[in-house]
């Protein structure tokens, strides 16, 4: 078998480590002081395991995982650009609830850190509602639209699911599960006129799930523009999904 070169370098270093212990105990003729520091120096390999396997790893471990993060960050940024903002805007302008995030999310570029954090807290345990504020007969228009949002967009969403780095954040792949089945749900309604009240409703249960999760999202992502990208997240307030009277172009 062939040596790879960590063993080569490995029995190099024990054979020059040898050889100048040899010649310290010859050379200088004072072998007590040799075998004092040989000891020395065994006693601090523990030491040095402990700093080099906890510490340092710990934080070579923690840059790459921040790394890793920020990538993440970035592909965020393609998925609101490509799907998230679409949807969260359908979901939106029908939805009729008293969550007061909701309500406060047209105005998100007045936040502080205190107010994102609040929001992350009320997401993460309840959630918000999807109350749609729509008429029987628009269901089959509302549901047209819906599946228009997700057309072309199939091979974008299974590439996003077969990034390794998403596996490193557990509510975004979930947000991703959630969103492939609703988009089975519509898609499977090949007739939307056929979709009465009681088919809309269970509809809604899955727009819902999406809409929490989503939302979620999108707001760290936003924090995550103004304290990283601030010129990224000036593009992102002016397309903000949330609000109805949104406009990109930049005034005075």
């Amino acid at each position: 078998m062939k040596i790879n070169w960590k063993l080569k370098l490995a029995i190099g270093l024990i054979i020059a480590s040898a050889i100048l212990y040899t010649i310290a105990y010859f050379g200088f003729h004072e072998p007590d002081k040799v075998i004092f520091y040989i000891v020395i120096d065994l006693a601090f390999i523990p030491l040095d395991i402990l700093i080099v396997a906890l510490v340092i790893e710990s934080l070579i471990e923690k840059k790459e995982r921040e790394t890793v993060l920020e990538k993440l960050d970035m592909i965020l940024g393609v998925f609101f650009s490509e799907i998230g903002d679409e949807l969260l805007e359908t979901f939106t302008k029908i939805n009729a609830s008293s969550d007061e995030i909701i309500k406060n999310l047209e105005n998100i570029e007045n936040w502080s850190k205190k107010d994102y954090q609040n929001a992350y807290k009320h997401l993460e345990t309840k959630g918000v509602t999807f109350s749609p504020s729509i008429k029987e007969e628009e269901i089959p228009t509302y549901i047209n639209e819906l599946k228009s949002v997700f057309d072309g967009k199939r091979e974008f969403l299974v590439g996003l699911i077969e990034n390794p780095n998403i596996l490193e954040k557990d509510s975004f792949s979930n947000l991703i599960l959630a969103i492939f089945h609703l988009e089975d749900e519509l898609k499977y309604r090949i007739q939307p006129e056929e979709v009465d009240i009681a088919d809309f409703r269970h509809i809604v249960g899955d727009i819902d799930r999406v809409y929490s999760k989503l939302t979620l999202e999108w707001l760290k992502y936003l924090e995550f523009l103004n304290n990283h990208y601030p010129y990224m997240s000036s593009i992102a307030l002016r397309t903000n999904p949330f609000n109805p009277n949104k406009d990109i172009h930049v005034h005075d």
